[in-house]
């Protein structure tokens, strides 16, 4: 066998020696990628029409999680149903009305039931906030203290002059289709599309007395942070055999709609949002059929 020259064994030690470099440049560039992936951003993709015209089917967008700070939990727990906690990196900001927002759906196969979806997202826009007291008067939010408009008006609008005509069409509320019934879908409250609330958005700390109506209206959230059943016994809430005449929320949730008021499954229907679903904040479009939007932001 011919020995093997100097030369060569040079040359293959520094192929070698590139062939690690460029594993190692690979490994830790995936690193670094999948850690902000988990502290600095996220992508998503529209698939239906309840954010229009804000964000129209197959756009693609950029979520920021630099504003209210990246999440980390045991995903797999979270999906199997066991215990889980969720720590959120500190943030620049906090959550706002008419930030347009990507989290998981907080409900997987019934929504009278709090559960965090690992397979589902959803892109809204968050028209209250923990603390604020939510109304919707004629299709249009209202937040008392809050003058400004909260997502889109004219879509707003659009349900209102829908509703009305199909209010003088069919005045028997009993045919009434269920989309214009919303949360708590309970007959005494009577809460629709049209005329919902005044809904205290709970933030943590804030304290509710449970009478009858706000037993209906909490119950699932209020199941959901202690993990105990809440049922009404004649005229008082009762959770392990003991009355509970008031709660405590440890929790902060906001109220998340699509703009196109019209036609999104959203808080009217699934209920409140707890801040700890939330992946980041919606900013800009970065792919879209119409090469127009692109680097759009999203307001």
């Amino acid at each position: 066998m011919k020995p093997i020259s100097p030369r060569t064994r040079r040359i293959a030690a520094r192929t070698a020696d590139i062939v690690c470099d460029i594993v190692l440049w690979c490994a830790g560039l995936a690193a670094l990628y999948v850690l902000a992936l988990y502290t600095v951003f996220d992508t998503f993709r529209t698939p239906s029409t309840s954010m229009y015209p804000t964000l129209l089917p197959g756009d693609h967008g950029y979520v920021n999680k630099l504003k209210l700070g990246g999440r980390s939990f045991d995903i797999l727990a979270a999906h199997t149903g066991k215990p889980y906690t969720v720590r959120r990196m500190p943030g620049y900001g906090h959550l706002e009305r008419n930030d347009v927002v990507v989290f998981n759906a907080p409900y997987r196969d019934r929504s009278d039931t709090i559960v965090m979806n690992t397979g589902l997202y959803y892109c809204k826009r968050v028209v209250a906030v923990a603390g604020d007291t939510l109304e919707i008067a004629d299709c249009r939010y209202r937040v008392r203290g809050h003058d400004g408009p909260l997502g889109d008006p004219s879509r707003q609008n659009l349900l209102a002059q829908y509703v009305a005509q199909f209010r003088t069409a069919t005045p028997d509320e009993s045919q009434w289709p269920g989309w214009m019934r919303c949360l708590p879908y309970d007959s005494v409250i009577h809460w629709t599309v049209a005329d919902m609330g005044p809904l205290l958005i709970p933030a943590e700390g804030t304290t509710v007395t449970l009478d009858r109506d706000n037993y209906v209206i909490y119950r699932k959230y209020i199941e959901w942070e202690t993990g105990r059943r809440l049922e009404w016994h004649d005229t008082t809430a009762v959770a392990d055999g003991l009355p509970v005449p008031s709660y405590t929320f440890t929790e902060n949730y906001c109220f998340a709609a699509g703009d196109n008021a019209i036609d999104s499954k959203d808080s009217r229907y699934w209920g409140l949002l707890p801040e700890k679903f939330i992946v980041g904040v919606a900013s800009f479009i970065i792919g879209a059929t119409d090469k127009t939007r692109l680097f759009k932001p999203i307001k």
